[in-house]
C-alpha cells in the first residue's frame, strides 16, 4: 500500500480506521492501569565505591600506602572516567565513575571486572590492612522511609530484632527490589576494668585478652566413628555476659585464679562510638528504607507497604511507633492526579479554542486526534516499559501542544477546500495529498529537534530521556492519525456548500488584509525589512548576557536541608546534641511542621536526585519539613541567619532538592599539585577572594586539620624493659576508647567484645602515668620509661585525588539574590589570576563543571539532529534556496525566548535551551508549511508578488492556530517548577517566533528569488 493512497484507503474502508480508534483507546486505557508510576525517571549511576580499613595508619600512610596501590590497579580499566579518593586516618575511600559512553547493561560485567583487579590489588596491600569491598549498588532509591522510634528501656536487643522483622516481612511484599535499615543502635559487650586493681593483683592484660578470646570463639568439631555410622563430636559454648563474669584467669606466678567478675564490670551497651544516630523530633529512630522496582507503579505497590507496616505495627513491641519521613507514592499520587488535571484543562482548552476560530465540527475532528494520540502515546508507553514520571509526564504536556499541528492543517484544508466547491471526499484526499509529505517531513523535523536529548549518554541526558522518546511517540501517532482518521470524521461531520466561495472571501477579514498589507510593505522594503529583522534578531541574542543564568531549578517537594558541618575530630554524640539544639530552634518557626536529624552522616538516597554526604563524626543534617512550599525559601532564609545569630561556630549550609545530583556547592575552585603545604596555600588564598565577593557556605574540602597525639616510643629502653610495641598500642587504646578483644555471637548477629581500663586516660600525662607489663622480667614497667616523647601535632583530616593526582577544592554559594553563574562570573577572574607554580592546575567544579559537561553532551548531539532537519527539509523542496528560506527564520526565536525569559525574570537554565533546541523543529514546522504552499502555487501560476501574498496569506490561520494551540497546551507547565523556564521559552518563542516568521518567510523569499518590484506595483490596488 503507497503513501498516497493510505487516506483513500482509510476512506473506502472505515472498519480499519475504528480498529486505530480502538487500539488508541483500549491501548490507553489498559496501559494507564499497569504503567509503572514513579517520581523521577530511573537512570544508571555509574559509580562504585572501593572502601578499606586500614587501622591505626595516618592520613598520609592511608595515602600512599593504600589509595595509591588501589588507585594504581583501577586505573587500568579502560571504561574509567573519573577516580576521586579519599584518604582519613585508617581509611581509605575510591570513588569510581564510569564513562559516560558505557551502557547500563555492561556496568555489571565492569564493576565484577573491578572487583577482580581490587582483589589483585589487595595482595599488595600492607600487613595490618583489611581486605577492600566494593560497593556499587548507589543507584537504589528508598523512595519510602518511616522512621519507628526507640523509646527508652529496652535493650538493643530488642530494637535490633524489631527491625530485622521489619526488614524482612517488607521485603516479602510482592514488587519491593530491597529494604534497607539505619540507625538501629549499635551494641558491645563492655569490661571495665579498674586500673588500680589490675594494678595491685599484678594481672597483666594480655592474660585477660587471650582468656576472653578463648571463651568466646569457636572450636573445631570431631567426628567419631561408631559401626557404620560418624558422629560429629560438639563443645557446645554458652555465650552471654554472664558466662564472661565466670571467666577465670590466672595470676602470674601463682596457681591461683580469680573470677573476671571480681575485677571488671560486664555490661551490655550501645557502642560509644556509632556510625549512625537518627532523630525525629529529638526522639531516638532508626530508619527503614523501601525501594520499589522501578518497573512498577509505585503509588499502587506503595499503598500495598504501607498497609503491610500497619499490620506489622500490631507485631512490634510496644512504644516502637511508625512515622512516615518521606512517602514517595503519595508525591507521585498527587503529581499524577494533578497531571490528569491540566491534562483536562489543556484539551478542554485547545478544543474550545478551536470551535471558536473554526468552528465545533472543526474542534470535534482535531480534538478526536489531540485524545487518541494522548491515549495511544499512554498505551506505547506502558508496552515499552516507558514510566510515568515527571519528565515524561512534561514529555505529553509539551507534545499535546504540537500534535494538534497536523490535525489542524488537514482540517483547516478540507473546510477550505469545501468552501471552494469540492466534495467532503474530494477534499480529504486533496487536503491530504497536498499536505502528507510536508507534515511529515515537519513531524521528522520537530521529533529531530529533540534528538540532542535523547541521543546524549550522560546522566543528565539519560535523566531527560524520555523527553525525546514520548515526544517522537506522540507526535508520529498524530501524523497518522492526522491522514487517516481527520478525512474520516470531516467525512461525516462536513458538507458540501451549494455554492463556491471565492478565495478572495475567504481571506477577506480585517486580520488577513492587514496581513497583506504588511507583507506589501516588507516585500517592498524587503532589504530594510531583513536588516530590521537581523538588528532585532542580534539585539535578542546579545540580551541573553543580561539574563540569569542557571542549571536546573529547585523542586517543589516541601522540605530542604540543614548541613552541620563542626570542626574536624568532634565526637558524633556532640555532633548529635548540637543538631538537637538547632532542631529545636527551628521547630518554632512559623511554616516548619517537623525535623529528623542525622548524625554522622544524611538520610539514605529517598529521591533519585540527593546524593548523600560520606560518613562523617562531625557531620549532622536536618531535614526540615514545611507546610507549604511557597514558604521554602523564605524559612531558609530565616534557618541561616538563626544559625549564624545563635551557633556561629558551626559551619552550616541551607539548602533544598534541586532537579540535577551535582554537589550542593555551586562554586567550586580545584587546585592540582603534590606538595600538601602549597595546595593549602593556593585554598587559603582562594578563600580570601570568595570573602571579598561575599560567597557563602565557604569550605575547603579537605577541612582544616585536626590535632592529634603523638605517643613516640623509645625503642631502646622498650626492648631492654622486655616490651613489644603491639604492648604500647594495646595499652594506649585500652585506656582510650578501648581494645577489641573478642566476640560474643548472639545467633546471627556478632556482638563485639570491648576491654577498657578505668578511668579513661584523657590527657597525655594520664596516659604516660600507665603501666605496661613486661614478659621477661614479669613485672609492670612505667610507660614512661619506654615512651620518649607525647606531643600534640596537626594532621590532615582528609587528603583527596581525582585520577591519582592530589586535589584540593574550596566551594561556596552565591549570596542570597544572586544567581551562582553570576556570582560565578565575577569572582573567577581573580581566582584565574593566582600565581600557579610550575607542575600546579587551576580546574573549576560545582554548577559550572556540571552545566558545561550536560550542555557538551547536547550541543555534540545537536549536529546530527540538524543534519536530519537540514536534509528533510531539502527532500522535502528540493532546493537549496527554499530551504534557505526556511532556516533563516529560525533565528527569530531568540526574540521571543529572550522576552519571555526577561519579563518574567526567570533564568535561562538548562531545561530553558532544551526548549530553545526545541522551538527549532516547532518554527521549522511552521515554516515548511508556508514555504510548501508557495511552491506548490508557483508551480501552478508562476511565482509573483501575487502568489507570494496569496501562498501566505492561506496559510495565516493554520499557521497562528498551531502557534496558539502549542502555545496553550504547554500553560500548564508554568505551574511546573522543572518545567516553568522551558515553557517560557517554547510559548514566548514561539509567540514570536511565528509573528515574525509571517513576515520574514514572504520577504526572504522575494529576497531570494528577487521577486520583481513590478509585481507589488501592478497588484498594489488589491492590496
Amino acid at each position: 500500500m503507497s503513501r498516497s493512497s493510505l487516506t483513500e484507503f482509510a476512506l473506502a474502508n472505515p472498519l480499519y480506521v475504528w480498529v486505530i480508534v480502538l487500539t488508541c483507546l483500549v491501548g490507553g486505557l489498559a496501559g494507564g492501569q499497569r504503567i509503572a508510576q514513579l517520581e523521577d525517571p530511573p537512570y544508571p549511576i555509574k559509580i562504585a565505591y572501593v572502601f578499606t580499613e586500614y587501622p591505626g595508619a595516618s592520613t598520609l600512610d592511608v595515602e600512599q600506602e593504600i589509595t595509591e596501590v588501589l588507585e594504581r590497579s583501577i586505573q587500568e580499566l579502560p571504561w574509567i572516567e573519573n577516580i576521586v579518593s579519599r584518604s582519613l586516618p585508617g581509611r581509605s575511600e575510591i570513588e569510581i565513575e564510569l564513562n559516560h559512553s558505557v551502557s547500563a547493561s555492561d556496568t555489571g560485567q565492569i564493576w565484577d571486572e573491578l572487583r577482580r583487579r581490587v582483589a589483585e590489588a589487595a595482595m599488595r596491600l600492607p600487613a595490618g590492612a583489611h581486605p577492600p569491598w566494593v560497593e556499587d549498588d548507589f543507584s537504589d532509591v528508598y523512595g519510602l522511609l518511616y522512621g519507628f522510634t526507640v523509646p527508652d528501656g529496652y535493650d538493643i536487643a530488642t530494637i535490633r530484632d524489631a527491625a530485622r522483622l521489619l526488614e524482612t516481612e517488607i521485603k516479602r511484599v510482592e514488587h519491593v527490589a530491597k529494604a534497607r535499615v539505619e540507625g538501629v543502635p549499635e551494641e558491645q559487650v563492655q569490661i571495665d576494668f579498674d586500673y588500680a586493681q589490675l594494678r595491685q593483683l599484678g594481672v597483666p592484660f594480655h592474660r585477660i585478652v587471650e582468656a576472653i578470646n578463648s571463651a568466646s570463639g569457636l572450636f573445631p568439631a570431631s567426628m567419631m566413628e561408631s559401626g557404620d555410622q560418624r558422629m560429629r563430636i560438639d563443645i557446645p559454648l554458652e555465650r552471654s555476659e554472664a558466662v564472661l563474669e565466670e571467666l577465670l584467669i590466672a595470676l602470674p606466678g601463682e596457681t591461683s585464679m580469680i573470677r573476671l567478675g571480681d575485677v571488671a564490670r560486664v555490661s551490655r551497651e550501645e557502642t560509644n562510638l556509632p556510625s549512625l544516630i537518627v532523630r525525629h523530633e529529638g526522639q531516638r529512630i532508626f530508619a527503614l528504607g523501601i525501594a520499589i522496582n522501578e518497573t512498577q507503579n509505585v503509588v499502587r505497590v506503595g499503598k500495598v507497604v504501607e498497609a503491610r507496616l500497619l499490620e506489622l505495627q500490631q507485631l512490634l513491641p510496644i512504644g516502637i511507633e511508625m512515622i512516615p519521613l518521606f512517602e514517595q507514592h503519595r508525591l507521585v499520587d498527587r503529581s499524577i492526579g494533578q497531571f490528569l488535571l491540566n491534562l483536562t484543562a489543556s484539551i478542554t482548552t485547545v478544543i474550545a479554542a478551536l470551535c471558536l476560530f473554526m468552528g465545533w465540527r472543526a474542534g470535534v475532528m482535531v480534538g478526536a486526534v489531540l485524545l487518541l494520540t494522548v491515549t495511544g502515546t499512554i498505551g506505547v508507553m506502558a508496552t515499552s516499559g516507558i514510566e510515568l514520571q515527571r519528565i515524561s509526564l512534561g514529555a505529553m504536556m509539551i507534545a499535546m501542544g504540537m500534535l494538534v499541528d497536523n490535525a489542524i492543517v488537514v482540517t483547516e484544508g478540507m473546510i477550505t477546500r469545501i468552501k471552494q466547491g469540492l466534495s467532503p471526499r474530494e477534499s480529504a484526499i486533496a487536503a491530504v495529498a497536498t499536505t502528507r509529505f510536508p507534515l511529515l517531513a515537519a513531524t521528522v523535523i520537530g521529533i529531530a529537534a529533540f534528538a540532542p536529548i535523547g541521543l546524549s549518554n550522560g546522566s543528565t541526558g539519560q535523566f531527560l530521556g524520555s523527553l525525546f522518546t514520548v515526544c517522537g511517540i506522540s507526535l508520529l501517532l498524530s501524523w497518522i492519525l492526522a491522514i487517516t482518521l481527520v478525512p474520516s470524521i470531516g467525512m461525516a461531520l462536513l458538507t458540501s456548500v451549494p455554492e463556491a466561495v471565492p478565495e478572495s472571501r475567504l481571506y477577506a477579514g480585517p486580520v488577513f488584509a492587514g496581513y497583506r498589507k504588511l507583507m506589501a510593505w516588507g516585500i517592498a522594503r524587503r532589504g530594510w525589512t531583513t536588516l530590521a529583522l537581523l538588528a532585532v534578531m542580534l539585539s535578542s541574542i546579545a540580551g541573553f548576557t543580561q539574563l540569569k543564568q542557571g542549571f536546573f531549578p529547585a523542586t517543589s517537594t516541601p522540605l530542604f536541608f540543614v548541613d552541620l558541618y563542626q570542626t574536624q575530630g568532634t565526637d558524633i554524640h556532640a555532633s548529635d546534641r548540637v543538631a538537637d539544639r538547632v532542631r529545636k530552634r527551628l521547630v518554632n518557626l512559623g511554616g516548619v511542621t517537623e525535623v529528623s536529624t542525622w548524625a554522622g552522616r544524611g538520610p539514605i538516597r529517598f529521591t533519585m536526585i540527593l546524593l548523600p554526604e560520606r560518613p562523617d563524626p562531625a557531620y549532622a543534617q536536618l531535614v526540615v519539613n514545611v507546610d507549604d512550599v511557597e514558604a521554602v525559601t523564605g524559612l531558609m532564609a530565616q534557618t541561616g541567619e538563626l544559625i549564624a545569630a545563635e551557633f556561629p561556630e558551626i559551619h552550616h549550609m541551607v539548602r533544598r532538592l534541586e532537579f540535577t545530583s551535582s554537589t550542593a556547592s555551586k562554586i567550586e575552585a580545584r587546585f592540582y599539585g603534590r606538595d600538601l603545604t602549597k595546595l593549602r596555600g593556593l585554598a587559603e588564598e582562594t578563600m580570601q577572594h570568595f570573602i571579598e565577593h561575599r560567597l557563602i557556605d565557604r569550605k575547603i574540602d579537605w577541612r582544616e586539620q585536626r590535632l592529634s597525639l603523638a605517643v613516640i616510643p623509645d625503642h631502646a629502653r622498650a626492648r631492654r624493659a622486655g616490651i613489644q610495641l603491639p604492648d604500647v598500642s594495646r595499652a594506649v587504646e585500652s585506656s582510650t576508647v578501648g581494645t577489641p578483644v573478642g566476640v560474643l555471637r548472639d545467633g546471627d548477629k556478632p556482638v563485639p567484645i570491648v576491654a577498657r581500663i578505668m578511668p579513661l586516660a584523657e590527657t597525655a600525662t594520664e596516659l604516660l602515668e600507665r603501666d605496661l607489663w613486661s614478659e621477661s622480667t614479669q613485672s609492670f614497667v612505667s610507660a614512661r620509661q619506654v615512651v620518649s616523647a607525647a606531643t600534640l601535632r596537626a594532621e590532615d583530616s582528609f587528603l583527596m585525588r581525582r585520577n591519582r593526582v592530589r586535589a584540593i577544592t574550596v566551594q561556596a554559594n552565591a549570596p542570597p539574590g544572586e544567581t551562582a553563574t553570576s556570582a560565578f562570573n565575577a569572582i573567577r577572574g581573580d581566582i584565574e589570576s593566582i600565581p600557579l607554580p610550575p607542575g600546579y592546575e587551576l580546574e573549576w567544579g560545582g554548577e559550572y563543571e556540571s552545566m558545561k559537561l550536560a550542555n557538551d553532551m547536547v550541543i555534540s548531539r545537536f549536529p546530527i539532529a540538524l543534519l536530519v532537519m537540514i536534509i528533510a527539509t531539502l527532500m522535502l523542496f528540493g532546493s537549496v534556496r527554499q530551504m534557505l528560506v526556511t532556516w533563516m527564520t529560525v533565528p527569530l526565536i531568540m526574540v521571543g525566548v529572550f522576552v519571555g525569559l526577561f519579563v518574567t525574570n526567570l533564568s535561562f537554565t538548562f531545561p530553558a535551551m532544551l526548549g530553545l533546541l526545541s522551538l527549532v523543529g516547532i518554527l521549522i514546522k511552521n515554516c515548511v508549511i508556508m514555504v510548501e504552499e508557495i511552491k506548490l502555487r508557483a508551480a501552478q501560476s508562476g511565482l509573483s508578488r501575487q502568489t507570494l501574498v496569496a501562498a501566505c496569506v492561506s496559510r495565516l490561520r493554520p499557521v497562528l492556530l498551531a502557534a496558539g494551540t502549542t502555545i496553550v497546551g504547554m500553560a500548564p507547565l508554568l505551574r511546573d517548577d522543572f518545567f516553568r523556564e522551558m515553557a517560557v521559552s517554547i510559548m514566548s518563542g514561539l509567540a514570536f517566533g511565528s509573528l515574525l516568521a509571517l513576515l520574514a518567510v514572504p520577504v526572504f523569499y522575494a529576497l531570494l528569488y528577487s521577486v520583481r518590484d513590478t509585481d507589488i506595483e501592478s497588484n498594489r490596488a488589491e492590496t
